[in-house]
């Protein structure tokens, strides 16, 4: 049998599993409790936070034949045939493969049809800002005023391209991002059951990598624990996985940065090009690193970092020498760089000028471009102030001004100005 995927493997089954999104899920439960459920739905959010996860728990728990305060019980035939996808009366629909009208108008044939084995026959509607215009057109008077034994739920990860006149029919959850220390938690938990050790540095390291959503962690632990087979699960395997330098590189970096080392600087490349490092990722890394130190440097910004204690008392150390001014031109510097890399026929040339400009920025010279334009900005009210300094015409005008004053060679008097024709 295929290896079911961590992220299937231990999808939540209750609202009371789902990390992160309480706001959503207590309003649900509350709604069931209370009878006062709506007819659609709409989650929006990143992607891997749990929109399609909270859809299938609310069509479990509306067709739960025992409900206990607003979860489903996962025992009973309703419960346990929608886990495992048998369910006639649940539809998901892939609205990126599904957008066109003809696909909104046989829905909208089949909605009035009863429910052939649950007590509601609910729509999952994936990716629904996919949908044509002509699709949503049709999509609106069912999604209004849709048969009582219909539930909608629509989820899209880019909510601002729906029609206004989709919003409005819906109740909308706007799903956030999850922290660090609320994925570390999860990863934790799953490592437990799964028998397998794994360092706080790893599981940091994947969660901050994931970017907020659960579903990209626990697919970069899958990664990792088929790397570290029976082992535990170490930074330095983590780091291997992701394509990460570790932080010791990106200090050694600093280091260069820091002395106006050039050459130590070219040679660190060098040395992560050979290593097979991606350029663009190397950039994107260190611009987070950058990101870190600045943080760290503000005080305030460490909390939202969910570094361990040791690590960030490294960071401390590290953000010293540097100021908050440099560390923003830096960020600026090298976002710029990494934009650039897309479509840059040379993109180690690239990035090699802009470590050059880095090691002048942090020893203190100006930046080459940032002190051509303060020399530009600085000359222009002297042009302005002397708008004839400098030119040729300028100069000459006051001979030509002399000149007319002095009137015809000879010392005689300035004819008289022509009078009218």
């Amino acid at each position: 049998m295929a290896h079911l995927a961590l992220y299937r493997e231990y999808r939540p089954q209750r609202f009371s599993e789902v990390v992160g999104q309480e706001h959503i899920t207590r309003t649900l439960r509350n709604a069931l409790v209370q009878g006062r459920l709506h007819h659609a739905y709409l989650l929006s959010g990143p992607r891997g936070t749990g929109k399609t996860t909270v859809a299938r728990i609310l069509a479990k728990a509306v067709n739960c034949l025992n409900p206990q305060d607003g979860e489903p019980c996962n025992e009973c035939a309703a419960c346990r045939r929608i886990t495992s996808g048998e369910a006639l009366d649940l539809i998901e629909i892939d609205a990126a493969s599904n957008r066109g009208i003809d696909e909104i108008r046989d829905l909208r044939d089949k909605v009035n049809f009863a429910p052939v084995e649950l007590k509601y026959k609910v729509y999952i509607i994936d990716e629904v800002h996919m949908l044509t215009e002509p699709a949503f057109n049709a999509l609106l008077k069912t999604l209004e005023e849709p048969p009582p034994h219909v539930l909608f739920i629509l989820a899209t990860t880019e909510k601002q391209k729906l029609p206004i006149t989709i919003l409005s029919r819906c109740q909308a959850f706007d799903y956030r991002r999850l922290s660090v220390d609320e994925i570390v938690g999860r990863l934790q938990e799953v490592c437990a059951r799964q028998g397998l050790k794994a360092s706080p540095e790893a599981l940091t390291a994947i969660a901050r990598h994931a970017d907020g959503g659960m579903r990209d962690a626990l697919s970069l632990l899958d990664q990792v624990m088929a790397y570290a087979a029976e082992g535990e699960i170490t930074l330095d395997m983590t780091l291997a996985i992701l394509g990460t330098a570790p932080l010791d590189q990106f200090l050694a970096l600093d280091d260069a940065l820091l002395r106006g080392d050039v050459g130590a600087a070219l040679l660190w490349l060098d040395e992560m090009v050979r290593a097979g490092k991606d350029l663009r990722q190397l950039v994107r890394d260190y611009l987070a690193h950058l990101r870190d130190l600045l943080l760290v440097k503000l005080e305030a910004g460490a909390r939202v970092l969910g570094l361990p204690p040791e690590v960030l008392e490294q960071m401390r150390a590290r953000a010293e020498p540097f100021a908050e001014g440099q560390l923003i031109r830096a960020i600026r510097l090298l976002g710029q760089a990494e934009s650039d890399l897309r479509l840059s026929p040379s993109p180690r040339l690239l990035v090699e000028v802009a470590l050059i400009r880095l090691t002048g920025l942090f020893t203190g010279g100006a930046d080459e471009e940032e002190a051509e334009g303060a020399r530009g900005t600085a000359a222009a009210p002297a042009r302005r102030r002397h708008p004839g300094a400098g030119s040729a015409s300028g100069a000459r005008a006051p001979d030509r001004a002399q000149g007319e004053a002095a009137g015809p060679a000879g010392g005689g008097p300035a004819p008289p100005p022509p009078g009218p024709a």
